[in-house]
């Protein structure tokens, strides 16, 4: 099959292109979300020769002595003022967005069932969760939804994703991770989506409430001596309260050598340049959380 760059490129055209082999662009596509391809009707995937071009900037990053973690907050630092590629909404998500719109939480909860049940968890949470959530954020800055519609749409969404992560059977000595949001950050969406992947491959999971206090994450960390600890910021607010919160976390995770400390979300992203880490580390995906490539096929 040849293609036009103008419609897309395939992935053998763009490991020409790059240098890079298709196991390695693949890997970077599901691990970092470098790349969007689409999807032929035959199912190849097609890239643009603005993935290319992304591809070919980490490239020359890490050539230039550059850790990946490092080539990836330049990367996002160049694009922060241009649009991301953003993909068609989904019809489930428009439905989704249509009763969150008009409060209508009994629809919304319904419609959330089915989703899941049609999809499996999994897909459920890559394919409408977090599209609609990217959805619900948009509207919510442009100034389509008011503050009432953006917040009562997230407590259902976020309660059906509490539900299932009550009702999750595994088996007894699974590892245990805790989830927490860091001080001054309320959105706890992106955590709870985090905590379910991490279930979905054997993990226990805790999460604690919105905003909590320094003290209390470190006497939970304390208490039930987690393996691993992920803190979640999803704005940068945090940090903004709070000029020396990663140095206080820094001291905690000194104290507690034996949880792994990993720290992540855009609001980090946005002020890692500023962060001296020593024992956090900063998780762009699951997969550097565990050490594994939690991509699909």
């Amino acid at each position: 099959m040849k293609t036009n760059p103008e419609h897309g490129l395939l992935v053998k055209e763009v490991s020409k292109l790059t240098g890079l082999s298709r196991q390695v662009i693949r890997k970077w596509e599901e691990r970092y979300g470098l790349v969007c391809p689409k999807r032929h009707e035959n199912g190849y995937r097609l890239y643009t020769l603005d993935d290319v071009e992304t591809l070919l900037t980490i490239c020359r990053l890490r050539d230039q002595g550059h850790s990946m973690k490092e080539a990836l907050h330049a990367l996002y630092s160049q694009q922060s003022s241009k649009p991301l590629p953003k993909a068609p909404v989904s019809e489930e998500v428009l439905a989704l967005l249509d009763k969150g719109s008009v409060y209508d939480e009994a629809g919304l909860l319904l419609l959330l069932k089915h989703g899941h049940h049609r999809y499996g968890l999994e897909k459920f949470l890559s394919a409408t969760i977090q599209p609609l959530m990217q959805e619900i954020g948009e509207l919510w800055a442009s100034g389509a939804w008011d503050e009432s519609q953006e917040t009562i749409t997230s407590l259902v969404i976020r309660d059906f994703l509490v539900q299932i992560r009550r009702n999750f059977d595994l088996p007894e000595g699974a590892p245990l991770i805790l989830g927490c949001c860091l001080p001054h950050e309320t959105h706890e969406i992106p955590l709870h989506i985090l905590l379910l992947q991490a279930m979905m491959h054997g993990w226990q999971t805790i999460a604690a409430g919105p905003s909590p206090k320094l003290s209390s994450i470190e006497a939970l960390v304390q208490r039930i001596k987690p393996q691993k600890l992920f803190l979640s910021a999803t704005t940068s607010l945090p940090f903004e309260r709070n000029p020396q919160l990663f140095e206080q976390l820094e001291r905690i995770a000194e104290k507690n050598p034996s949880t792994e400390f990993f720290i992540g979300g855009h609001g980090v992203y946005a002020y890692e340049i500023f962060l001296k880490p020593k024992r956090i580390q900063v998780a762009y995906s699951l997969g550097d959380v565990f050490d594994e490539d939690y991509g699909n096929s």
